[in-house]
C-alpha cells in the first residue's frame, strides 16, 4: 500500500511540474533595448541583464584572447559536427553538410532534392506554429507614437504603421490566445521620432513544449530505420 501511495506521488509530481506555466517576459524601450526573462515556476531559467553582467566580467584580456583563438580553431570541427546532427534531427539531413548535399542531387537530382528540403522546412513550420499556437499572452502592452518633423510626413508614417501592425495584431489573434491586450498607436506631430514600447507576458504549457520535441524525435528515429531498412 505504501508503495502504490509513493507511486500515485510520483506521478502527481510529474503531472505537476507539466502543468505549471512556464513564463516568458519580453519588454522593448527605446532607452534600453529589448529585454527578456524565461522563468519557470519560481525559477528563473534565463534573464538578459544577467546575461549582459556576466558577459561584461568575463571579457579577456588581449593575451588570453589569443589563447582562446587556438581553442576555437579546435572546436570548430565539433560545431560543424553538431550543427549537421542538428539538421539531419530537423528532418534535413540531405543538406546537412556539402557532401551530402552533392550526393542527394547526384542520385536524386536538383529538383527532388529541393522539393524533400522544401518538405521538410514545411512540417517543421506547421510544428513550430502548433507550438507557438499554444502559448497564451497574460500581457501585451504595446505603445507606439508617431513623430516626425514634418506633419504630413508624421501622417504618412502613421498610416503605414497602422497597415503593418494592425494585420499582425489580427493574425496573432487568430492563432494565439490573449488574456489581455492593449494597443496604443498615436500620431504626435510635436515629436520629431517615432518612439515604440512593449511590455508581455507569454505563457506555455511544459507539455506543449515535451510534445514539440517528442515529435521532432519520432520523426528522426522513423527516417534513421527507414535507412536502415532501406540498407539492409
Amino acid at each position: 500500500m505504501l508503495a502504490l501511495w509513493i507511486i500515485l506521488g510520483i506521478l502527481a509530481l510529474v503531472v505537476l511540474l507539466l502543468v505549471l506555466p512556464l513564463q516568458i517576459f519580453l519588454k522593448y524601450t527605446p532607452e534600453r533595448g529589448l529585454q527578456y526573462r524565461i522563468k519557470y515556476c519560481f525559477w528563473t531559467l534565463t534573464d538578459s541583464e544577467k546575461n549582459e553582467k556576466t558577459s561584461k566580467k568575463s571579457r579577456k584580456k588581449p593575451a588570453e584572447q589569443e589563447k582562446s583563438k587556438k581553442t576555437k580553431k579546435s572546436k570548430s570541427k565539433d560545431r560543424s559536427g553538431a550543427v549537421s546532427f542538428l539538421l539531419s534531427f530537423l528532418g534535413l539531413d540531405d543538406v546537412s553538410s556539402a557532401a551530402k548535399a552533392k550526393q542527394s542531387i547526384s542520385e536524386n537530382g536538383l529538383l527532388e532534392t529541393i522539393g524533400s528540403v522544401f518538405t521538410a522546412v514545411k512540417n517543421l513550420f506547421s510544428r513550430l506554429f502548433g507550438l507557438v499556437s499554444k502559448g497564451v499572452f497574460r500581457k501585451f502592452d504595446l505603445s507606439i507614437t508617431v513623430g516626425d518633423s514634418d506633419a504630413a510626413d508624421a501622417a504618412l508614417r502613421y498610416g503605414t504603421i497602422c497597415a503593418a501592425v494592425y494585420p499582425l495584431l489580427t493574425l496573432l489573434d487568430s492563432s494565439m490566445k490573449f488574456r489581455s491586450r492593449n494597443v496604443d498607436i498615436r500620431c504626435d506631430d510635436t515629436q520629431e521620432t517615432t518612439t515604440a514600447q512593449f511590455d508581455g507576458r507569454l505563457t506555455y504549457r511544459p507539455y506543449s513544449i515535451l510534445g514539440f520535441a517528442f515529435g521532432l524525435i519520432w520523426r528522426y528515429l522513423k527516417q534513421v530505420l527507414k535507412k536502415e531498412g532501406s540498407k539492409s
